[in-house]
């Protein structure tokens, strides 16, 4: 639906303002007037309040209160409303300095984006990796940890997996022999050409068949790893508290008990439209009751797709958020790329 100037400028003078306030308390036709609009008398304001309301942009708490945004105005502002929010060198600065120490794989750029994220937002913040199927394998080793199994060390230019597997033996020169020739085929190739069937099958020739049986095993361990599944790391839920939409203890504890269950934050981080920028507001496709979710995606030279994101009140401050997280995300490119040379 489209707006007139006067319109656009008050629908956004209301959210920008009901961002700001502290209290989330509604926004007046008088402080709109003389914080916005001194040359609009207080009627003008109050009829054009009325008919952002009537259009389902704005509501009021009470009869006598002033208005507040709704999803559907909040989605006007962002859609078409919102200015570019740019961070100031301090704040770039204290981003950046954050990843000034050498970071050793991308669980520590997961972990240390996270925490970046949620003190430069002051909201809750998730920062999510795909499975690493494109790194690249360095090592295989193996383990005795008992009789029938082993410890499985995989070391890959990512990261370092290790799982236990059952081996059903403890025969030192099988173990050895299967070990050395899993490295001969598998180091300085993809992770991922250790779930490929057809290249296992074909490089075991007749002299290694007997530790094919070995090595079906270890691959399937490997595959299994959680090292290679999602990786989430979520930062900052306690700073939620100080925001009056959860006041409600109850209400918190439900949106805390979600964030802290992985299976239901993936879902809306995995990005399969290919935007770079997503905003979910309002928690209806998320499960997170009346929060809203920003998330930015980047992808380096091969490395995983790494999507960081901000969770907090649908009165986010979303031009901040999203440009604190733009900001993180060049900053890992950065780093990812600086350790590929």
């Amino acid at each position: 639906m489209d707006l007139s100037d006067r319109k656009k400028k008050i629908l956004s003078a209301v959210i920008e303002t009901n961002i700001k306030n502290k209290n989330a308390e509604a926004v007046s036709s008088k402080q709109l007037q003389e914080e916005y609009l001194p040359k609009l008398s207080s009627a003008t304001i109050r009829n054009e309040l009325n008919a952002l309301e009537e259009m389902g942009y704005l509501t009021h708490l009470h009869t006598s209160s002033g208005r507040v945004p709704t999803k559907e105005g909040y989605e006007k502002y962002i859609n078409e409303l919102m200015r570019e929010r740019r961070l100031s060198p301090k704040e770039r600065d204290v981003i950046q300095s954050n990843f000034a120490h050498k970071l050793i794989n991308i669980r520590d750029i997961i972990e240390r984006s996270a925490k970046t994220i949620s003190n430069a937002t002051n909201y809750a913040s998730v920062v999510y990796s795909g499975p690493s199927r494109n790194a690249i394998i360095e090592d295989i080793k193996l383990y005795p940890v008992s009789k029938t199994t082993q410890l499985i060390v995989v070391v890959t230019d990512e990261n370092i997996i290790n799982e236990l597997a059952y081996l059903g033996t403890n025969n030192e020169e099988d173990l050895k022999a299967a070990g050395d020739i899993l490295k001969e085929l598998f180091i300085g190739k993809p992770l991922s050409l250790i779930k490929d069937r057809e290249f296992r099958d074909k490089v075991v020739t007749k002299e290694l068949k007997k530790y094919k049986d070995v090595f079906d095993k270890v691959l399937d361990a490997i595959m299994a790893s959680n090292h290679i599944a999602d990786d989430i790391t979520i930062a900052g839920k306690e700073k939620l508290i100080e925001y009056p939409e959860f006041n409600d203890v109850e209400k918190l504890k439900k949106t805390i008990a979600t964030l802290e269950q992985s299976e239901n934050i993936i879902p809306i981080l995995k990005n399969d439209d290919g935007l770079e920028l997503s905003i979910n507001i309002g928690g209806d496709d998320s499960g997170i009751e009346d929060c809203s979710v920003v998330t930015v995606s980047c992808n380096v030279k091969g490395k995983s797709k790494i999507t960081a994101g901000v969770i907090g009140p649908m009165r986010m401050d979303y031009p901040k958020a999203i440009s604190v997280l733009r900001e993180v995300a060049e900053t890992i490119e950065n780093v990812l790329s600086d350790e590929g040379e």
